[in-house]
């Protein structure tokens, strides 16, 4: 890590506007001089541009401290979503819906390492944490360590500094304490969460497959080390996207 003034330089934000990733902005805004916010969209994704609001309250307590960049990952998210469709939808079944999910993340991690490798950047951070590991594939522990891999093949240290908060106390309440939002239960607020961040369509699919899967035998461990296993077949077409983003200008 490069540093100056006795702190780190820059760090890279997964930023979707919402209380983890804003939590994780504000955490990072004391150990790093300058904090990028990496919004991703695609087509799936409905007002993504919300995140503007939770840039602009982060920007106003501290400013010119964040930068804010959104980026449209649509083709991308399609590449790796249809790859191998037919042969997913054999092996994994219903599990291919949560792909969608799958493939989206990917993306933001791609396209984050692809962003950190030409702005020199060498830290990442997420809002993953345990709250909805369930639900979203890349918060899942197992391939969360593949995740880390991924980036430290490129020279790029990971991490999730809120991993476990919600286990003492949740994101929304630490950030109406720290003035960053005007109540406490924004993720019970769905016109308020809404305010900061945008929603996927295909996200009330995904739930619905969850709770069926909640029914079988080994859940979620079952489920987990399948999700782990598509990711570990998928890494090496990661890779090659990821030199091939390097390329461009």
């Amino acid at each position: 890590m490069s540093k100056k003034n006795g702190m780190n330089h820059a760090v890279g934000i997964l930023f979707s506007g919402g209380s983890d990733s804003s939590l994780t902005a504000y955490k990072m805004s004391q150990e790093f001089d300058k904090v990028h916010l990496l919004t991703y969209k695609q087509f799936g994704q409905i007002d993504i541009e919300n995140s503007k609001s939770s840039y602009n309250i982060l920007n106003a307590k501290f400013p010119n401290k964040f930068s804010h960049t959104i980026i449209d990952v649509s083709d991308m998210f399609l590449k790796i979503y249809n790859r191998h469709y037919f042969k997913n939808l054999l092996k994994y079944g219903t599990l291919q819906l949560q792909f969608a999910c799958f493939a989206c993340q990917a993306c933001f991690h791609i396209n984050t390492i692809i962003y950190c490798k030409k702005n020199n950047i060498k830290d990442v951070r997420d809002g993953a944490n345990t709250e909805y590991e369930e639900a979203s594939p890349m918060q899942i522990e197992i391939v969360k360590k593949e995740i880390i891999k991924l980036y430290a093949y490129y020279g790029i240290t990971h991490d999730s500094p809120v991993y476990h908060e919600h286990e003492n106390e949740r994101s929304d309440y630490q950030l109406y304490k720290l003035g960053l939002r005007p109540q406490p239960n924004v993720k019970d607020d769905l016109e308020m969460y809404k305010k900061y961040q945008g929603y996927c369509r295909f996200m009330p699919g995904g739930v619905i497959f969850l709770n069926y899967w909640k029914h079988g035998q080994h859940f979620p461990e079952n489920v987990q080390l399948m999700i782990r296993q598509h990711w570990l077949e998928e890494v090496n077409f990661f890779k090659g996207l990821i030199e091939n983003g390097l390329k461009k200008e």
